[in-house]
């Protein structure tokens, strides 16, 4: 769908802002080079709503209320994010480059699911816009589910804040996922896995693709478990026939070659 969304308050009147960087062309998939470094693709869209008030004269009866004050606007906008679901948390603008220092997020969770445990860390790359615990708690949420790798008991999974963590999933700014996506091309514009990291590219988080018709939760869903899968050992596939679930490792970014949007990796435990 690939838009941001951005919210003022400009006297009176309330205006909602979408944008979305155009559609890069020339992008070239570089040949897959294994589970340590694989390449996701995709593109973005927009669109712009606004609300004006009425106009007319002031009337020489008419008082002015006092301005809000700034606490309690920031009380409104948190409180007004907590009814968002997690999934769809930390729509902000694109970027191009961050301060390239990673941050890894504090905490531990619970051991979510059961079988053997596989830990994992979530960082985010310092000067992105938007909370940073809100991406944190959507990997965590897409990780725990009993579609996701863990099979409903084929493996247990619980996020950590340690060096020695299994695998990685960063949130990273587009020239930094270039630097650690190399020597493949991303092109300022793509995720991809490098070792056991699973690299995310902000942009893609932020505005997903065209070709999702809006749906950036399941586009999330799918853009996690796709790269930590490269991070598993699991290669790409090609969609199985017209109108069946894409496989979630099936290049969906790319292209749907016919098969419905999918993030889950067994969605029939839904």
């Amino acid at each position: 769908m690939g838009l941001a969304l951005g919210l003022c308050l400009v006297s009176g009147a309330s205006m909602v802002l979408m944008v979305a960087v155009p559609e890069p062309g020339g992008l070239v998939a570089p040949t897959e080079t294994g589970a340590t470094a694989l390449l996701e693709e995709g593109s973005g869209g927009d669109g712009t709503e606004r609300r004006s008030a009425p106009e007319g004269p002031a009337s020489a009866t008419a008082t002015v209320g006092p301005a809000a004050e700034p606490e309690a606007d920031e009380e409104a906008a948190a409180e007004a994010e907590e009814d968002v679901p997690v999934l769809l948390r930390a729509v902000e603008e694109e970027v191009d480059t961050a301060d390239g220092r990673v941050r890894t997020m504090d905490g531990e969770g619970e051991v979510m699911g059961e079988g053997p445990l596989l830990t994992f860390a979530v960082e985010v790359e310092k000067g992105l816009p938007g909370a940073a615990e809100d991406f944190a708690a959507a990997v965590e949420e897409i990780l725990g589910d009993p579609r996701s790798w863990g099979n409903d008991g084929e493996r247990s999974l619980q996020r950590v804040d340690g060096d020695d963590a299994d695998i990685r999933v960063l949130l990273a700014a587009p020239d930094t996922v270039d630097r650690l996506c190399a020597p493949l091309r991303t092109n300022g514009f793509v995720s991809c896995a490098s070792g056991n990291r699973a690299v995310i590219n902000q942009n893609r988080w932020v505005s997903g693709v065209e070709h999702f018709d809006g749906d950036l939760e399941t586009y999330r869903i799918y853009l996690i478990n796709h790269e930590v899968g490269h991070t598993l050992g699991h290669g790409h596939v090609f969609c199985p026939g017209g109108g069946e679930p894409a496989p979630v490792m099936q290049q969906q970014t790319l292209g749907l070659q016919g098969c419905e949007p999918n993030g889950w990796v067994y969605p029939e435990n839904g």
